[in-house]
Order: structure tokens, then C-alpha cells, then sequence
């Protein structure tokens, strides 16, 4: 394993008209091919036959199959799920989109909160998030979905409650990313609009809004990717998304890794695009300043 870091500093002159992105991604995704490989080839050593008995129920038959002549991996068995699982990606970035969205107008209000000079919103907004930031996100899911009906009496269907969860959740992280972001700013521009007369709400919303959100776009970029990979809990409640879809596949077919692993690298290539645009959005900006 020594000799990879060597290997990955020599691709710019191995691979000379690759972008800076490419290389970076592509010696990523070069090294973990090589460890996927080098992790099946030398790191699975099976025990001896004698210890197979004591071992939990699910381990001991794959060890013995190892002992046989390798692992008994199958990914045609799962070509015909394929659309399935791929069907749980509108799902999933719908989650995703719809919660990000959401949760950026619902922090946008809390970071506006937490600077304001009224005594008890900052106050609320510091309460607030520090609940939502000190629990997990899988109990807050489990208590929107099941005790709003035992509450108010309303049904809420699993993708109210994943969205709900998801955005009350999310505003509490980018409030204080938000905030960050228009403390950053020089604080002679707002007090240049003042002099001028320019009302509170137009001067955030045209001059101290724009600016904080370029700022901190790779912050939201990285909170939009937790989002992304964070939906996956949505199928405790009955969402058939990416890893619920992957998970009936392996349930009838009695087979999980394979299903598994289409579906973390259906996760992986999301998580990618979404890194590559927001790397290009972020150069264009940079280069209109």
C-alpha cells in the first residue's frame, strides 16, 4: 500500500491535459478501487473449520464458502432490480432538493433571530438549535411521524414527515452558517444603506444576503450532501427510496451485498455530481468577482 501515494503524485505527468479536477477525483477513485481490491484479495482470511460453530449464525456460512474457493458473489442475480433500485433516486433527491430549500428559508429566519436586537429572539433561536443539534436526526424523524397523528389527530404521510424533520433539522445547522456568513460581511455596507435610507428588509435581502450566501456556499454545499446521504433514514418510516429499494431486493432474493453495494454507489455517484457542480458554480462566481 506504500507505493499508491507515489503512483497518485505521478498522474499530472502520466494524464498532462486532465484538469486539476480530474486528477484529484480520478486518483480518488483509483485509490479506492485498488483498496476495495487489495481488501478482498489479501484481507478476507478465513478461520479454521473447528472455530465455524461458535461463530454467529450469518458469518459461519460465509466463512465456509470462503474456505470452499471464495466468496459466493452473484451481482447478475440483481440485474433485473436494477430499475427498481434506480427508481428510488427521484425519491431520494426530492427529499434532498425539497428539504435543502426549505431549510435555507428556515435558517435564513433563525440566523436573522439570532443577530436581532430583540431580547428574546436570539434567545428562542439559541434554544432552538441547540435541541435540534443535540438530538439525532433518526429520533426527531420517529417523533414527527408517530406522535403527530397521536398529537393533533392528522395522518402525516412518510414523506410530510421526512421533509418536516429534515428542514427543522437542517435550518438549525445553517442558521448558525448563515449567520457566520453575514457577520462576515463588512459591516460598512449596511451601515452605508442605512445612511441612505434603504429599509432593513431590502438591505438583506439585495446587499447582505447575496454576499453571505457566496461566502458560504461550500458550508451549504457540504450540509446539502449530509441531506443527500441522511435521506436514507427515511426508509425506517416505510419510504421506498435508494437503500428501502436495495434492501426488498436483497430481502427476495436472500441476498444483501450485492444489493447493498449498488446501492452505496448509486449514493456515491449522487454525492459526486453534486460535488462537481458545486465546484463549477463556485469557480464561476470567483471568476465574476
Amino acid at each position: 500500500m506504500q507505493m499508491f501515494p507515489t503512483v497518485f503524485r505521478r498522474l499530472p505527468l502520466v494524464f498532462p491535459r486532465l484538469t486539476r479536477f480530474g486528477q484529484r477525483y480520478g486518483a480518488i477513485a483509483l485509490q479506492t478501487l485498488l483498496v476495495v481490491v487489495f481488501a478482498f484479495g489479501v484481507g478476507i482470511q478465513p478461520s479454521p473449520a473447528q472455530s465455524w460453530p461458535h461463530l454467529p449464525l450469518p458469518i459461519a456460512p460465509l466463512l465456509a464458502q470462503s474456505a470452499r474457493g471464495g466468496l459466493d458473489l452473484d451481482f447478475s442475480r440483481i440485474v433485473p432490480d436494477i430499475p427498481f433500485v434506480l427508481a428510488g433516486i427521484p425519491v431520494t433527491l426530492a427529499f434532498t432538493l425539497s428539504s435543502v430549500f426549505l431549510g435555507l428559508i428556515w435558517g435564513a429566519a433563525l440566523s436573522l433571530f439570532k443577530i436581532s436586537k430583540v431580547r428574546f429572539l436570539p434567545w428562542l433561536a439559541n434554544v432552538y438549535t441547540s435541541i435540534f443539534r443535540g438530538t439525532p436526526l433518526l429520533l426527531q424523524l420517529s417523533l414527527v411521524y408517530y406522535a403527530t397523528p397521536q398529537l393533533t389527530g392528522y395522518n402525516i404521510s412518510p414523506y410530510q414527515a421526512g421533509v418536516l424533520t429534515f428542514t427543522l433539522n437542517s435550518g438549525a445547522y445553517m442558521s448558525e452558517t448563515i449567520r457566520a456568513g453575514i457577520q462576515a460581511v463588512d459591516r460598512g455596507q449596511s451601515e452605508a444603506a442605512m445612511s441612505l435610507g434603504v429599509p432593513y428588509t431590502l438591505m438583506m435581502k439585495d446587499i447582505i444576503m447575496p454576499q453571505a450566501l457566496r461566502n458560504i456556499l461550500p458550508a451549504l454545499v457540504n450540509e446539502t450532501i449530509a441531506l443527500l446521504k441522511d435521506s436514507s433514514l427515511v426508509s425506517t418510516i416505510g419510504v421506498v427510496e435508494i437503500l428501502r429499494a436495495a434492501q426488498i431486493v436483497g430481502a427476495n432474493k436472500y441476498i444483501y451485498f450485492e444489493p447493498l453495494i449498488l446501492a452505496g454507489v448509486i449514493y456515491y455517484v449522487l454525492v459526486m455530481a453534486l460535488t462537481y457542480a458545486a465546484s463549477t458554480l463556485e469557480r464561476r462566481l470567483k471568476r465574476s468577482d
